[in-house]
């Protein structure tokens, strides 16, 4: 029997109400699941890991939205070879020519938005340089509050615990996190190095061994702060790292010193209380460990060249299935050479212990330990 007008409407209404109910369900879900990709470095921290609570990625308005709009790339860097007869001495001062024509990385950015992040206590860029002998680093990193607070003599100390910078190495530039190295040196010019087989591994527990750290890199660094270390009743500048790191050290590289025209997988990173700005950043795929989001540096002769005449520039190992998508193409971040910034004194020997400073707001996803 045909139900009366009235009751025709009230029917209809009652269907249109429940099919925009589902629809707003969904649109919900979508939005909650878009959040849970971009918003991974705010998971909760492993038991005992006192001063590693989970904090945003970024702050202010709108970063909810950055980091939906996050770029999916991953970085890349073409570093020339030291000019013949250019000298690099290692002395905490980037002041050498071949430093002021060195490859830049720009503005290090927010781990989890991809972003140039002014909130973060910790700001930084490198530069790199190379021959047949060795990779040269140099850091230029801005902190308020240089912390060091490790005894002068510890032997891979945790670094990353205090401030420090950072160095991600994986030669065969496939970002599979087999066989990489990580280098880290602080303020006081201490060094934390080991390899790794895989990603994090191995690791002996939350208080390490972490990889394999009877391996040595075998470098020379040297340090210059711009303030006093462990002192906060002053305002810091920042300090500058210069290394030099043998291409002997990485036996697990193809071919060590690398050829013009290869290209290996490397991360830089800023680091305070286990958490930092990157060259490439994470954006929530894993903790700064992750290879796939390290950035691509290629190795070019003192001219420019690769190997042979009009050569493309090669990886040096085969991209996984798949790395294309997530890796959606080469960002170039060379910034052009600048003066170098003021120079202070050398470090000396730090107080054996000195408090973590603040918490900050931001850390690796999850922590970098």
């Amino acid at each position: 029997m045909p139900r009366p007008c009235s009751q025709r409407r009230a029917v209809d209404g009652a269907h249109d109400a429940r099919a925009r109910g589902r629809a707003l369900g969904l649109v919900a879900a979508v939005l909650a699941a878009s959040c849970s990709r971009g918003g991974g470095e705010q998971e909760a921290a492993p038991a005992g890991s006192a001063g590693r609570a989970p904090a945003p990625a970024s702050s202010g308005a709108g970063a909810g939205q950055s980091q939906l709009r996050a770029p999916a790339a991953v970085k890349e860097l073409e570093v020339r070879k030291v000019a013949p007869g250019a000298a690099v001495t290692i002395d905490g001062r980037l002041d050498e020519p071949a430093w002021q024509a060195a490859a830049r990385t720009g503005p290090f950015v927010n781990v989890g938005t991809g972003r140039e992040d002014p909130s973060l206590p910790t700001q930084g860029e490198a530069r790199l340089l190379w021959d047949d002998g060795f990779l040269y680093v140099g850091f230029d990193v801005s902190d308020a509050t240089i912390t060091g607070g490790f005894p002068q003599d510890a032997r891979d100390p945790h670094l990353w615990e205090r401030d420090t910078v950072e160095v991600m190495i994986d030669p065969d530039g496939d970002g599979d996190n087999k066989d990489y190295y990580e280098i880290q040196i602080s303020p006081q010019n201490l060094v934390f190095d080991s390899q790794f087989d895989d990603y994090n591994a191995p690791r002996g527990g939350p208080s390490g061994p972490f990889g394999h750290q009877e391996w040595s890199a075998g470098l020379t660094s040297a340090v210059t702060l711009r303030g006093t270390i462990d002192d906060g009743s002053d305002r810091d500048g920042g300090y500058v790292v210069e290394a030099k790191i043998p291409w002997t050290a990485f036996a697990k590289a193809r071919s060590a010193p690398p050829s013009p025209g290869d290209a290996w997988r490397m991360n830089f990173y800023a680091m305070q209380n286990n958490g930092g700005a990157a060259w490439s950043p994470i954006l929530g795929e894993g903790n700064f460990h992750r290879a796939r989001r390290f950035g691509r540096v290629r190795f070019v002769g003192a001219g420019g060249e690769t190997a042979g005449a009009g050569a493309p520039a090669r990886d040096a190992g085969p991209v996984p299935v798949g790395a294309a998508a997530r890796d959606a193409g080469p960002v170039p971040s060379a910034a052009p050479a600048g003066a170098e910034g003021p120079a202070g004194v050398k470090p000396g020997a730090a107080a054996p212990s000195a408090p973590a400073g603040p918490k900050p707001g931001y850390r690796a996803d999850p922590p970098d330990r």
